[in-house]
């Protein structure tokens, strides 16, 4: 698996090769490019794909100066865009990597030829209090391996295989507990207010590029407030778990199809 030595962190990286244009894929929370396999190589025959797995996680080494903000993971991104020759690519990002998607979208205007956000939402209020709930667990070293077995469990449905739930549970499983910990902690840092702005921010991101929201459910009012800052934001719902494009991956695949037949310069 080929690496990109940053001057912090080592990332390691899948790319398919060819001309551009280029899908980039992320990944989520404590999961892996891994489970991107068969979506990259169902694409890999019309464009050229690239996925990492994020700093602490998969392969990746742990970054030196212990930088799990998003700034950071976005200009990993970026950085490795750069590195291949990879340019104006359509960011594909599932669950963190959905808002990370959005964050390098926002923070780099032009950079991304279109945005998926695969099960999602750009604003985190929501997730913020929920978590908030159980934060002495999340930031517990005992009890959150036990946390992130129980929130998985309860993300899928009998639709995703044994193969690939074995899958995503192992990358969870191997995912320190640390870097679990530390991506989710803006959302314990920053006030409602604070995440407020963040979310105008990450929807803002949309409205530069085409963009697709694809959700394992629907989200009343949330699709509203996305257009009326990024009034051309598409949508899909494919009902199921989180993992959308493993659940579903014959309609995942589909409706990104699609959307990237309608995406031009």
């Amino acid at each position: 698996m080929p690496v990109f030595e940053r001057p912090t962190v080592a990332l390691h990286y899948e790319d398919t090769g060819g001309d551009n244009p280029a899908l980039v894929f992320l990944h989520g929370w404590c999961d892996g490019r891994e489970s991107w396999t068969a979506t990259l190589e169902h694409f890999r025959g019309a464009y050229r794909c690239v996925a990492p797995d994020m700093r602490g996680h998969g392969l990746s080494g742990l970054p030196r100066d212990h930088a799990y903000f998003p700034e950071a993971l976005s200009g990993d991104v970026v950085a490795l865009c750069e590195f291949l020759g990879v340019s104006r690519p359509v960011l594909i990002g599932h669950s963190f990597g959905g808002m990370l998607a959005g964050f390098v979208a926002a923070r780099f205007p032009g950079f991304a030829r279109a945005v998926v956000v695969e099960d999602q939402a750009l604003d985190l209020r929501p997730l913020a209090g929920q978590l908030r709930q159980v934060e002495p667990i999340i930031f517990s070293a005992e009890q959150h391996m036990g946390f992130r077995d129980g929130l998985f469990d309860s993300m899928v449905t009998d639709r995703i295989s044994a193969e690939d739930r074995a899958g995503i549970q192992r990358l969870k499983r191997a995912t320190p507990v640390e870097v679990g910990q530390a991506l989710w902690a803006p959302l314990f840092a920053l006030t409602g207010a604070e995440l407020g702005t963040m979310a105008e921010r990450l929807i803002g991101g949309l409205a530069g590029q085409p963009s697709l929201l694809i959700d394992a459910q629907p989200q009343p009012g949330y699709y509203e407030q996305v257009r009326a800052i990024a009034p051309d934001v598409e949508v899909e719902v494919l009902v199921c778990g989180h993992w959308t494009h493993l659940e579903r991956a014959g309609e995942f695949r589909a409706a990104v199809s699609r959307f990237l037949e309608r995406v031009s310069d």
